[in-house]
Parts: C-alpha cells; structure tokens; sequence
C-alpha cells in the first residue's frame, strides 16, 4: 500500500472517530429529552449518515486497491472486505445492517422511527469503533 493511500485512510479513520466521538457526546441520557430536542435528532442523524458514508468511502478504497470491482451496493461493500480478510464475517454482516438506517435516514424510504435511531447510537459507536481498529491492523498503523 503507498504511504499516500494509507495516510488517505488515516485521514478518514481520524474524521470517523471524530464523528463517533461527537455522536456519544450528543447522545441525551434519555430517549424522551431525544425525542424532545428536534436539533439534537437532526444531528445524530447526520453524524450516523457521515458515520456510515466515511465507512463505505473506506471499503471503496480498499476494495478498489485490491483490483475488485466495486461493491453491488453499500451492504455489499463490507462483505467484500471478508473475501479481502480485512473483517471476519459475522461482524461485517453485524456491520453492514448499519447502511440499511443510513439508507432510511438520507433516502426518507419510510417514516424515520427515532426509537429506532437513539437505540442504534450505541451500537453503532461499539461497531464503528472496532471497524477503525480492524482497518487500522489491516493497513498496518
């Protein structure tokens, strides 16, 4: 890997683990003063949208360093990084569920359930945070 690529990858890890830091830092101790503070919604919905995205710029790299295609779609594109052997399988599925509320947050596919967005907050701190260490092994930092 060139030095300009992984420190292209250790740009976005930083930005990503800035993100999760301000996701948990916003995150209110109660999901009635969530639902109560329409400002704080919007922003954790943004940050877990940019979470996401910072993520799948990150498999794209790495996907497309390794010669393969693109993904089919976000899903897919932590899956490719089990056949890379970058995440095992279970966690990249575990993972990968995540573009799903990333789709409904962006895409409005659906009414946006916010119980279902603040109970996601934690999970998604625990998994991005163990995703950046999983890249930062695999690149070798």
């Amino acid at each position: 890997m060139t030095d300009s690529l992984r420190t292209s990858l250790v740009d976005k890890l930083i930005k990503l683990e800035q993100y999760l830091n301000e996701m948990k830092n916003e995150k209110p101790p109660t999901y009635n003063e969530y639902l109560s503070n329409r400002i704080t919604r919007y922003g954790i919905e943004r940050l877990l949208q940019l979470i996401v995205d910072l993520a799948l710029d990150i498999n794209n790299i790495i996907i497309k360093y390794y010669g393969r295609p693109p993904a089919a779609d976000y899903f897919n594109s932590f899956i490719e990084l089990v056949e890379i052997g970058v995440l095992d399988r279970e966690f990249a599925y575990q993972i990968a569920l995540s573009t799903g509320l990333r789709n409904r947050l962006v895409h409005e596919y659906e009414k946006i359930d916010n119980s279902i967005v603040y109970e996601s907050i934690d999970k998604t701190y625990e998994y991005y945070l163990k995703y950046m260490k999983r890249i930062a092994e695999f690149i070798e930092l």
